[in-house]
């Protein structure tokens, strides 16, 4: 298996905190999420009930983690929706819910989904230490 390297989602500046020496400490983003996010494209199918009828999506994800995904799908969902994702390459499937609203990209739009109780192997990767930083290597 080829080794995948966590990346900083978006860039976003560093917020700050205090009770550092010196005043005040770097907090990125990802610090205050419950595990590591990894940019990776893995194909998969969501499975979900759409006004009672039984349908399913092929995706895409654009992170991931061991809480869930960021997924590109041409339609939107709404948050709370309930679903099934697929991993299209082992067939595991795993529980989730649309945690927030969807924003539409070019490409379609981008969904968070949120596993009903962690599943760190899912992905079939092995993800960083909560305490890992890009500026480690």
């Amino acid at each position: 298996m080829t080794p995948v390297r966590a990346v900083a989602q978006g860039g976003q500046p560093r917020a700050t905190k205090p009770g550092a020496t010196g005043g005040t400490q770097a907090v990125a983003g990802e610090e205050r999420r419950r595990s590591q996010r990894v940019l990776l494209r893995v194909r998969a199918n969501i499975h979900v009930a759409l006004q009672g009828k039984p349908t399913t999506f092929d995706t895409t994800t654009l992170s991931v983690n061991s809480h869930g995904a960021m997924v590109i799908l041409k339609q939107s969902l709404p948050p709370d929706t309930r679903l099934v994702l697929e991993h299209a390459g082992t067939k595991q499937r795993v529980a989730c819910k649309v945690v927030r609203p969807s924003r539409e990209i070019p490409e379609g739009y981008q969904i968070p989904i949120e596993f009903d109780s962690p599943a760190p192997n899912f992905w079939g990767i092995a993800f960083p230490p909560n305490d890992w930083r890009p500026d480690d290597l």
